[in-house]
């Protein structure tokens, strides 16, 4: 960042240490956002202390810092702070309030202990610093070097660790299970010691990358170097008293439950993590302790991904129930310490995406909560591209386009878990299949230790080594103690059952079979548990808050049930009315659905395999429809609230991808069909306005045909669909449905419904955006003064009303009607909804521009300046927000004759619309035309003649040849070409 910028950061607004923080955070943003460690580690460099703990409270908000906290923070971004004083200025007033000693800080006159040193010296002082720096790097490089000598030192010993692993193994097999106890033990305390950070020597390294903690002799645990490294021949004794081994081949060892890391030299930790630790940003679910085998494909992976970008991003691809997501878990965990952040992205839906996304963007600080999708998204993609050491998960991901446009590209690593093909182009294939006989014998043992090899080969046998029915099997047999036979018998009985979606090719009925098994158990154990995994199963496959549950239970306690439905007694659900007089009983159902495999725990629900929801569904028969009913009640208790206030949106990010399960084109209920028209508004407000409408045309298609066009829903999401088609620039579209929906909502609702008015006044802003200014007036001038009659002047959508018909006015010349109507509202917007509210700034933001129009431009200024600087630390740059109060500010500073900063902001603005919008968006192709202006003022006629073509073109294909905005950019395009002698 460049502190002479003349896009100044400015503090002086800061009237809380909040407000300090969003400054700070916006400042480290601007200097491509450095990780806390490495703020910590440059400010120890020039003498300066950012410890990393401090750095998070002091960003968030919760901590006033120091003055040389904050002087050493906004140095190491880029400002200098001399020269911008404003910074230290900002913390002296601040200072006051959170009572924070002043005096402790040198002041002007005061005796400063530092050494007073002039500008030169500082320069010197900062030479001296990179030079450091360059001998600190050539010091890493040697130490790098020593470690890697250590590391092939070391194979040896790894070498022989596997072939005493063999002999521990066959020690087990043989039933000396305390001499093989005792050797696993010797190389387990070097292993722990190694995880630990205390193991120093190749010997331990060796170890701990060769597998112990799983197996090997204790031999190796003292030997070194070339004695190690022989793995044992003929007759030895294992220990002083121990039985001596027949010399030969080995038998085929039962592998480990837990597989440890592969040796890696080409991708150690961190600097300062410890291996297995985790990174500050993860989501990943909690590590399966019972998982096994697959290193071949875990190994397989961390080779491919650390080969280069090309092998950046990966799909693991295989049928479902293979165990794809375990290995994305097993991974992201086994190597956790090789990465600073970990997300985990449920990719089932391309629609719920960006939302996960964009939770990123503000777990990094790199965008406020709130901000929409496209800008967090944006802000992130730039971020990713500049840094390694990072790792994306996308699980379940069958749509390769709905991936493809969330990837950032870049050093970083992703990981795709997938059903389907056809992801060349963009990541390369690795199969994973059932796993291998003897992995699955070693799964169920784990489940099952005293289950026999040969028993457990059986099992293994009959569910075809499909992971998924493996662990349905082993928790069974965990559970029931039932024995193998019994076991085999009934899943011949059980056989019948089939999944009903999906395709597992000849591993449907081993897995149907298991799971029936496991739900006839849980029907007998916990019948509670078994309502939970029922309705569990209506949902999408991620987690279900428990307290959902919970409050679905107590909504239904006390009802007369309704018989024969599924609450009613013998009903599937019966149970769970239950649960409101006795809550312990439904943690403990669900720790049954747990314990036999059916359902996982999370960190605050329960989550069912989509497949074993696909069996749970089938099993219910005619009585499905009734389960999904209630399913869709277990939402409408969990609705979030309003759409538009920020603050509901956390929990309408949880509830959207059950939404969408339920089937909610389908519902006749009309809670459900509010709650899912709701939930195509809440996308459009996050910026994702391409799932609102894939949304709102699925609801409105299936209600039209169940309810007639005329229905109040089916309006709902016509306006839905209106409102999103207009924010992706489609106004035409937008102005069909506007034009089909507004009389229906007039004849069947009445002039005043407030569906009606919400019509009519979406209708008047996509009139204005077409060109037809003098039609959007008139209906919005109607349309407000029936908000104002029904619900007073400071509602918000009275208010919204306003603002709207003060565009009009503008957009027909009227400026003064316009500044008058704008004043007027931006009052009432900053009474009402406060001053940064993205209302309120964009109120702020037109009023601004009327005064621009109307040659006021110093006050035009001063307003844009405010509006743009609160845009900027609200929402972000590339908020829309903030790239329309940029495009309005650099017309003023245009029009006052400051061209420099008019064409840097210009440029920066239109770079970021088509990075976020796209080339041939409206709002792009307007701030285009402004920056053309400004190009031609500053004499680049050539530049502004090429740019305002390619502006025209493109215009005259989105807008049409005759809207006014076209009309205006043929003219400018005519007035460059008079200048050019064309």
């Amino acid at each position: 960042m460049n502190g002479n910028s003349a896009d100044r950061l400015d503090p002086a607004s800061a009237t809380s240490k909040e407000d300090l923080a969003r400054c700070l955070r916006t400042l480290r943003i601007r200097a491509d956002s450095p990780s806390y460690r490495d703020l910590e580690k440059r400010a120890l460099q020039i003498g300066r202390s950012l410890p990393r703990t401090t750095l998070g409270e002091v960003l968030s908000g919760r901590r006033f810092p120091s003055k040389a906290f904050l002087l050493a923070f906004v140095e190491l971004c880029g400002v200098d702070p001399v020269a911008e004083p404003s910074w230290e200025s900002a913390w002296n007033r601040l200072a006051v309030h959170y009572k924070t000693d002043v005096r402790a800080e040198p002041g002007p006159g005061s005796e400063d202990p530092r050494p007073d040193l002039s500008r030169q010296e500082l320069r010197a002082a900062r030479q001296r610093v990179r030079e450091l720096e360059e001998r600190l790097a050539e010091l890493h490089a040697a130490t790098t070097a020593r470690t890697e000598a250590s590391q092939h030192a070391g194979e040896a010993v790894g070498r022989a660790v596997e072939a005493w692993t063999a002999v521990a193994d066959e020690l087990d097999r043989r039933g000396e299970r305390a001499l093989a106890a005792r050797a696993r033990t010797a190389l387990a305390e070097l292993a722990e010691a190694e995880f630990a950070g205390a193991g120093t020597g190749a010997e331990a390294g060796a170890v701990a990358r060769a597998g112990v903690g799983v197996g090997a002799g204790t031999r190796t645990a003292a030997a070194t170097g070339a004695e190690a490294a022989a793995p044992p021949t003929g007759p030895e004794p294992v220990t002083a008293a121990g039985p001596f081994l027949t010399a030969g081949p080995l038998p085929a060892a039962v592998p480990p439950a837990r597989s440890a890391p592969e040796a890696d030299p080409d991708a150690a930790p961190l600097p300062g993590r410890v291996t297995g630790s985790l990174p500050a940003v993860w989501n990943v679910e909690p590590r399966n302790p019972e998982f096994t085998g697959r290193d071949a494909v875990l190994s397989d992976l961390r080779r491919r991904l650390g080969s280069g970008t090309a092998g950046g991003v990966q799909a693991l691809r295989g049928v479902g129930g293979v165990g794809k997501t375990q290995i994305a878990i097993e991974f992201a965990c086994r190597f956790a310490s090789h990465y600073d952040v970990v997300w985990w992205i449920a990719a089932e839906d391309p629609a719920l995406i960006g939302e996960q996304v964009a939770a990123l963007a503000v777990e990094l600080a790199l965008a406020e909560p709130g901000t929409d999708t496209a800008t967090a998204v944006a802000v992130l993609k730039a971020h990713l591209r500049g840094r390694n050491r990072w790792l994306l998960v996308f699980d379940n991901a069958d749509d390769r386009a709905g991936v493809a446009k969330w990837l950032p590209g870049g050093p970083g690593h992703v990981l795709i878990t997938s059903r389907a093909g056809g992801w060349e182009g963009i990541a390369t294939t690795v199969p994973v299949d059932v796993m291998e006989r003897d992995e699955s014998v070693a799964l169920l043992r784990t489940r099952r230790p005293e289950l026999s090899p040969e028993d457990a080969d059986l099992l293994a046998s009959a569910l075809a080594d499909l992971p998924l029915a493996l662990a349905q099997a082993g928790g069974f047999l965990a559970e029931t103690a039932t024995r193998v036979g019994d076991y085999l018998a009934l899943l011949d009985t059980h056989a019948t059952a089939v999944l009903t979606e999906g395709s597992t090719g000849d591993y449907r009925k081993p897995l149907a079979a298991a799971i029936d098994l496991s739900a006839t158990r849980l029907a007998r154990l916990d019948p509670l548990g078994l309502a939970v995994v029922r309705l569990c199963a209506f949902l999408a496959p991620e987690s279900v808050p428990v307290h959902w549950l919970l409050a679905f239970g107590r909504s239904m306690a006390g009802r007369a049930p309704q018989a024969p439905g599924p609450l009613a007694p013998g009903g599937p659900l019966a149970a769970l009315a239950l649960a409101d007089t006795d809550p312990v009983a439904l943690h403990r159902g669900v720790g049954s659905a747990v314990r036999l495999g059916l359902a996982t725990s999370t960190h605050d629900g329960v989550r069912l395999h989509r497949l074993v929801q696909a069996v749970i569904r089938d099993q219910l028969g005619e009585e499905a429809a009734d389960v999904r009913r209630h399913a869709r009640s277990v939402l409408v208790q969990a609705a979030p609230g309003d759409p538009e206030d920020p603050a509901t949106w956390a929990t309408w990010a949880r509830v959207v991808p059950h939404l969408l399960a339920v089937d909610p084109g389908g519902a006749d209920s009309p809670e459900l069909r509010g709650l899912a028209c709701d939930a195509a508004w809440y996308l459009t407000e996050r910026g994702d306005s391409e799932a609102a409408a894939r949304l709102a045309v699925d609801l409105r298609t299936s209600w039209t045909a169940t309810s007639g066009p005329d229905d109040r829903h089916v309006l709902w999401a016509s306006r839905c669909l209106a409102r999103a088609h207009r924010e992706q620039g489609r106004y035409e579209a937008a102005h069909l449905l506007y034009q089909a929906s507004m009389p229906r909502s007039r004849r069947a609702l009445g002039e005043d419904d407030p569906q009606t008015l919400r019509l009519a006044h979406g209708q008047a802003i996509n009139l204005r955006l077409r060109g037809r200014y003098e039609e959007s007036r008139r209906l919005q001038e109607d349309t407000l003064a029936r908000y104002r009659r029904l619900l007073g002047h400071d509602h918000p959508h009275t208010l919204h009303s306003a603002n709207h018909l003060a565009a009009d006015l503008s957009a027909l010349g009227r400026y003064e009607e316009a500044r008058e109507l704008h004043q007027e509202t931006l009052a009432r917007y900053r009474r009402v909804l406060g001053d940064d509210h993205p209302d309120t700034l964009r109120s702020a933001n037109h009023l601004a521009a009327d005064l621009s129009a109307l040659g006021r431009y110093e006050e035009a200024r001063e307003l844009h300046q405010e509006t743009l600087a609160r845009c900027r630390r609200a929402f972000g740059e590339d908020s829309p927000h903030t790239l329309r109060a940029a495009d309005s500010y650099g017309t003023t500073l245009r029009r006052l004759g400051r061209l420099e900063e008019a064409h840097r902001l210009q440029r920066e603005t239109l770079a970021r619309y088509r990075r976020v919008l796209g080339d041939d968006h409206p709002q792009t192709l307007r701030t285009a035309h402004n920056f053309s202006e400004t190009l031609l003022a500053r004499g680049e006629t050539e530049a502004a003649h090429r740019l305002q073509a390619d502006a025209l073109e493109a215009a005259r294909r989105v807008l049409g040849t005759d809207h006014p905005e076209t009309l205006h950019a043929a003219r400018h395009l005519a007035l460059i070409r008079s200048g050019l002698g064309r």
